[in-house]
């Protein structure tokens, strides 16, 4: 694999920290009564001066203190689930910025190495005319979503791969090495998630442990809400929300089948999003997705054990999104299909005046028999 000259990443601290943060907040509110001060967060702090990651493993963290003026800043970094397998979640969706001089000669070689790129599988690339995420310029990566923005923000660049692309990547090492490694990148957004397809902790368990406590952070309750139809659930699919996106760690509990469009499907997804908001994210969330899903909340996610397969999640997507369209051009197209029989004589000349090449994107994957009605 080819390489070439980047600037050196900037320090990894964060580049703004108010006098008390969200993060901050929390862990203040978790001592407990009669705590040793000293061995917690310092009275005052002195400019320039670290102090002892401190951690705390009902919060699904640990916390890093340093000095930034006079004030002390704290940055989380997520913990593991000792007990959970890494194989028990998928990523499914990944954010990384990295610095990068805009030169057309490192747009090119970029772009050239991810193509090259063992395990990405980008089919190719292109240029969208247009910025992305803040970004003045982009490239669309493959057929699965993935983008590359770079142009202002301060020097650097961006690579996103939203669920299909990550759906799509057979090895992550590589792609690993060339971002963190040669590129010194950082992740600023991972989500993981955990498919239970038979429904055995529904949306309502989810709220049920809310409400008992599981879900606290050292005695500070996340902020919770609801999307879908709740006082009459009518099998279109709820979503449960704990946490915001805003302070860095949330959690999304929905009926996927249902969203998908089956009808009481009892397929439920749990997704653990992290972002870099007082937080630092490593990069073994990558190779051990379920240690860090279940450790964001290690009292209520301790029962995933279950190993994730992302080619039944295809399966299942695959299967839902074709029954749904399905419905859909017969609820839309239907008598025209009529009619058209009746005009051009048979099913096969119907067929050859409908059918374009390709395929819908929410298809892109090959389909099994699809479920029964």
């Amino acid at each position: 694999m080819s390489k070439f000259q980047i600037p050196q990443p900037e320090s990894r601290q964060p580049k703004q920290c108010s006098s008390e943060s969200a993060t901050a907040r929390t862990e203040r509110q978790h001592r407990t009564p009669g705590a040793d001060d000293a061995t917690l967060l310092p009275g005052r702090v002195i400019p320039g001066e670290s102090y002892p990651l401190m951690e705390f493993p009902e919060s699904g963290e640990r916390y890093e203190v340093f000095a930034r003026g006079i004030h002390a800043c704290f940055v989380a970094h997520p913990l593991p689930h000792p007990d959970i397998e890494g194989y028990t979640a998928l990523t499914d969706y990944f954010n990384c910025t990295f610095p990068f001089q805009n030169t057309h000669q490192n747009v090119r070689a970029l772009l050239d190495n991810l193509l090259r790129l063992p395990g990405l599988n980008i089919s190719h690339t292109k240029n969208r005319g247009k910025g992305f995420n803040g970004y003045e310029r982009s490239y669309e990566l493959g057929e699965f979503g993935a983008q590359f923005g770079y142009g202002g923000q301060a020097g650097t660049a961006l690579l996103s791969l939203p669920g299909q692309a990550c759906a799509a990547i057979s090895d992550w090492m590589p792609l690993v090495e060339l971002l963190r490694d040669q590129l010194g990148a950082r992740i600023t957004r991972w989500d993981g998630a955990v498919d239970d397809f038979e429904g055995t902790h529904p949306v309502d368990w989810a709220v049920e442990r809310y409400l008992a406590g599981d879900f606290t952070n050292g005695g500070n309750k996340p902020s919770c809400r609801q999307n879908g139809n709740w006082v009459d659930p009518d099998g279109t699919g709820r979503t449960f929300y704990i946490g915001k996106r805003e302070n860095g760690k949330m959690l999304r509990v929905y009926e996927k089948g249902m969203q998908a469009g089956k009808s009481w499907h009892p397929w439920v997804r749990y997704e653990v999003e992290l972002h870099n908001v007082d937080r630092t994210v490593p990069w073994d969330v990558i190779f051990n997705p379920g240690k860090y899903v279940a450790g964001a909340y290690p009292k209520a996610l301790a029962w995933i054990t279950e190993e994730m397969s992302r080619i039944r999640t295809i399966k299942e997507e695959g299967s839902l999104a074709y029954q749904h369209l399905v419905r859909c051009a017969s609820n839309a197209y239907g008598p025209l299909v009529n009619v058209m029989l009746e005009v051009e004589g048979s099913p096969e000349a119907v067929i050859k005046k409908l059918s374009r090449p390709g395929v819908p994107s929410r298809l892109a994957y090959p389909i099994e028999k699809p479920l029964q009605d």
